[in-house]
């Protein structure tokens, strides 16, 4: 058993194969482009015998390359009977001690990449497709297939942020944004992963807790995306509690309050085992009364069937309009945004 770990002081970086596995783990194999309109390395066909490759720089299995000039590349005729595809790509060689642009040739299917870590590794930069009996490649027939390799995701300090450099990333107060060459454009904020917890019922402005019965099915289920919460409750009771005055309360998730500029609505719908039917309605999180939880269960009524009736709220309470208890299933569904 051998065990290696460098670099420090009398355990340097002695070879290549050293350098590459450590390196490759870092920096991806692939052109240094930021996006697919870079000419970096990019192969062109002009209807002769000969393809293209732009100058550029890239990473080949840990090792750099870099062509200061564009490299004309002779294209192998094409003996067989049908239309041959084949590969440019960048060939980094151990034995030799070098990185080079190549072509070569396959068959009826593009040829089979070498990567192994001691020796060759490959990686594509172009399909060729040439003809049966020419060696001639248009620029139709070449397929752009470079790997492209930028930086990772960068962090940023507000109001002193590097320029907007194009597909880059920057993370900056848990806040994700994407470069496009111009400006910052904000993708996502951190949030809280899909996690469950145990709502508390309560009446009487939230300092009367509810029983619904020992062994009561009493969940909720929620995600957050940024400042964005998505929730979802489900109650299905073992008992009869109390015929409460007050309207029925039910909390948000733990840790995750409201914000207290916006009156947030969700869906809710109570189907009855009882022979009472069904009711459903809106919920509302009233942020003058509470940023914790949802202060009332409302469904529409009417004062008369004529034109002239008006409409209006009533409040869900726990045995009105129906007598919620054993058998019985209240969802609440909707989503809030955070403080």
């Amino acid at each position: 058993m051998a065990e290696f770990s460098a670099p420090f002081t009398g355990s340097p970086i002695t070879t290549q194969l050293q350098w590459s596995r450590m390196v490759r783990r870092a920096i991806l194999d692939g052109v240094h482009a930021d996006d697919a309109s870079s000419t970096a390395l990019k192969v062109t066909g002009s209807g002769t015998t000969t393809v293209t490759v732009a100058p550029g720089p890239a990473t080949v299995n840990g090792f750099f390359y870099h062509l200061d000039a564009p490299k004309n590349l002779p294209v192998p005729a094409n003996a067989g009977g049908a239309a041959r595809v084949d590969y440019v790509i960048l060939r980094a060689d151990q034995t030799a001690k070098k990185v080079t642009a190549e072509y070569k040739t396959g068959g009826t299917a593009a040829p089979t990449l070498t990567q192994s870590e001691t020796g060759v590794w490959e990686i594509p930069l172009a399909q060729c497709t040439v003809g049966a009996g020419s060696s001639v490649v248009t620029a139709a027939n070449v397929i752009d297939k470079r790997y492209l390799a930028s930086r990772p995701p960068v962090p940023g300090i507000p109001g002193a942020r590097r320029p907007p450099e194009k597909n880059a990333l920057l993370v900056e107060d848990s806040k994700l944004y994407a470069g496009d060459g111009a400006q910052w454009r904000w993708m996502a904020t951190a949030g809280a992963d899909d996690t469950t917890y145990t709502p508390v019922w309560t009446v009487n402005g939230g300092r009367t807790t509810i029983n619904w019965g020992s062994g009561s099915l009493n969940y909720g289920r929620y995600q957050a995306f940024g400042r964005r919460v998505d929730l979802s409750i489900q109650l299905q009771p073992t008992g009869n509690p109390p015929a409460y005055e007050d309207p029925i309360e039910v909390s948000l998730p733990p840790g995750l309050p409201a914000s207290s500029v916006h009156r947030a609505l969700f869906t809710w719908l109570l189907g009855s085992e009882n022979g009472e039917g069904s009711a459903g309605g809106v919920a509302v999180l009233y942020p003058t009364i509470s940023t914790g939880r949802i202060a009332r269960l409302q469904y529409p009524v009417s004062n008369g069937s004529a034109t002239t009736s008006k409409p209006d709220m009533r409040n869900l309470l726990t045995n009105f309009p129906m007598n919620i208890r054993t058998g019985d299933v209240l969802t609440i569904d909707g989503s809030y945004w955070l403080a």
